[in-house]
């Protein structure tokens, strides 16, 4: 591989259940990489190439069973990489795979191939939608599958494992209801993979919940731990250590567990690519790793049963739809007085219901009703304005860069007390200096050329400009220049020296001396909701991560104008915290002050400049009856 230099870089994306098959994209544009890697999801494991190099030693190490080449590659194009490939045997049509697609942003600017030699599956581009490329990829992958040898689908083969597995789905095969069915495809898990113990949790797509028929209180949503996951996406995982996975929950996954457990989770997909259940397979940490044999035949196991739980899920709706006939008739009539009536061949009279229980339900009514509105006179509706809110501390002033350029000496740290005028920060003024240097050596030309002929008006007007121009000059150097605003102490340096900085940008914040500091809280609410604002209502502000962290504050200001989200943080954000706070639409800002410390949990902590939250503040309190008046209005 001498005729390919590349130090291009690989980056390889790997995914940490079973299953995923691999995918190599052999291209150097970044922007078609992405693309694919969004349009494969989580389905397939997506390795990215951006030179010859390492695409060559994929195909002959450990080659994947679908090969994408894009156009060009960071030391030759794709049709050479291709070529290269071919003839070295490394794909092309004595190969079943990997399957190859060509990657461009257009069809016609796909890489020249002779498909005499090497067959391409299809042609991608960018306008593809990702769902009919994972369809082309399944379908390149069902391809695979047919081609390859069929020596590696028997490989390990153990017949006496088989012969347990078919002696276990003729014992499921008998079951007709859930509970004895988990209990006996437990039993087969165990046997079969040889797992110290298992786990059998059934799945109701429709309601998103998993469930075990052998435990009580196991109810547990889908979208929760590696079982939610493998219902949800219909993929098996296997872990070496159960807690190493951050999905892992041990409620779900494995109760009796500690969490160094080694896991197989296996979902029972039926005929119509339907999760009904998901098998789990437990080991002890100190027992040996499942091997490819064993993962192999718990999928055996869970696709030998997929019929006989489809067919279980379809009786027990239709038990439960009968059931429900039944219920609706036997509330009514009793059997075995039907069967009398007809025996006996007599026609049945009116119902006579005895006129006693009317009266004492129509007084429980009445009473229930009295309850109602009285509880309605009573019980309150709230109604808040919402918005996003962030903590600032009062009694500091920034001190902004007026021009822009680079640090090249901050002369200050955080903590240092320093007095009115005192030099902070210094930008880079080579440019200004020079300037400066230039137009006092002219001005001081000019002043003499004046004086030896004050009467010129000539010369006093060229002076005059000069003075003018020194002036300017002499402003953006000290502009070059950053100074303490007053006498305080240094809270925050917020550049380092080499930084370059932006005009408008706060550089450093001092605290005034003599003037204690505070902390209030910026809240940005709704700017529909205006007039309904006004100082004293009650603000209450959520801090996210912190469990039951509330704190109470009396509004004391409001903004004078509804304002758009990008001015409201160009105004009270700036560039340190504007991209933190997710302000949208019109805004209207609300200002309460903080104590220093919120509890959490029973703790205490300190409120920290920038921290962002929520904050509400409520706009009127009406009663349930006021509100249901007001709708019907």
């Amino acid at each position: 591989m001498g005729e390919f230099d590349s130090e291009g870089a690989t980056q390889v994306r790997a995914f940490a259940f079973v299953g995923a098959d691999r995918i190599l994209v052999a291209d150097a544009d970044e922007n078609r990489c992405d693309w694919v890697r969004h349009s494969a999801g989580v389905m397939f494991q997506v390795e990215e190439v951006s030179n010859a190099r390492d695409a060559l030693a994929r195909l002959t190490g450990d080659p994947p069973k679908v090969f994408v080449v894009g156009t060009a590659l960071a030391d030759v194009t794709g049709e050479a990489l291709l070529a290269y490939a071919a003839r070295h045997r490394l794909l092309g049509v004595h190969r079943p795979w990997p399957v190859v697609f060509l990657l461009s942003d257009t069809p016609q600017s796909a890489p020249a191939v002779d498909e005499q030699q090497i067959p391409i599956f299809f042609r991608l581009v960018p306008t593809l939608q990702p769902e009919r490329v994972r369809e082309l990829f399944n379908q390149a992958l069902a391809r695979t599958a047919q081609l390859e040898p069929a020596s590696r689908a028997d490989e390990d083969e153990d017949p006496d494992r088989t012969r347990r597995l078919v002696e276990h789905m003729r014992k499921l095969g008998l079951q007709r209801s859930v509970k004895p069915a988990a209990e006996a495809v437990i039993e087969a898990v165990i046997d079969v993979v040889h797992a110290d113990r298992a786990r059998c949790l059934y799945y109701d797509d429709e309601h998103g919940s998993l469930w075990s028929e052998l435990d009580e209180d196991s109810d547990a949503p889908a979208s929760i731990g590696l079982a939610g996951f493998a219902a949800r996406a219909g993929t098996p995982i296997v872990l070496e250590r159960a807690s190493a996975d951050p999905a892992y929950q041990a409620n779900v996954d494995d109760p009796s567990g500690i969490g160094d457990e080694r896991l197989v989770i296996q979902p029972v997909v039926d005929r119509d690519r339907r999760v009904q259940a998901v098998l789990i397979a437990v080991r002890a940490a100190t027992s040996p790793a499942f091997s490819p044999a064993d993962v192999r035949a718990f999928g055996e196991l869970a696709t030998s049963w997929s019929p006989y739980i489809h067919q279980l899920a379809s009786e027990s709706e239709t038990a439960a739809e009968e059931a429900e006939v039944d219920e609706g008739a036997a509330s009514m009539f009793r059997q075995e007085a039907i069967d009398h009536m007809i025996r006996r061949g007599a026609r049945g009279d009116v119902v006579r219901i005895h006129p006693g229980w009317i009266h004492g339900a129509f007084w429980l009514v009445l009473a229930a009703m009295g309850a109602l509105v009285g509880y309605s006179a009573i019980a309150r509706i709230h109604e808040y304005a919402e918005g996003p809110s962030v903590v600032r501390v009062t009694g500091l002033t920034d001190s902004v860069a007026y021009d822009g350029g680079s640090v090249t000496s901050v002369e200050v740290v955080a903590g240092q007390q320093v007095t009115e005028g005192q030099v902070m920060i210094r930008l880079h003024d080579t440019e200004q200096a020079s300037k400066m240097r230039g137009l006092d050596a002219e001005f001081e030309r000019k002043l003499i050329a004046y004086l030896q002929a004050p009467s010129d008006p000539a010369m006093k007007a060229s002076l005059s400009t000069t003075r003018a121009d020194r002036d300017n000059a002499k402003a953006n150097l000290d502009a070059r220049v950053i100074h303490s605003p007053h006498d305080g102490i240094v809270r925050d340096v917020l550049v380092s020296v080499g930084q370059k900085v932006e005009a408008g940008k706060v550089v450093a914040r001092v605290a005034r001396k003599g003037v204690p500091e505070g902390l209030s809280v910026l809240a940005f609410l709704p700017g529909s909701d205006r007039p309904r604002l006004h100082a004293g209502q009650l603000l209450r502000m959520t801090l996210p991560g912190y469990r039951g962290a509330e704190v109470e504050a009396q509004v004391f200001g409001i903004g004078s104008e509804v304002m758009g989200a990008n001015e409201a943080k160009a105004r009270y954000l700036a560039d340190r915290l504007g991209d933190s706070v997710p302000i949208q639409g019109s805004v209207i800002v609300v200002e309460a002050k903080l104590p220093k410390t919120f509890v959490s949990d029973g703790r205490t902590y300190e409120f920290h400049d920038g921290m962002v939250g929520s904050s509400e503040v409520r706009l009127q309190s009406k009663t349930v009856l006021q509100t249901a008046i007001g709708v019907f209005k």
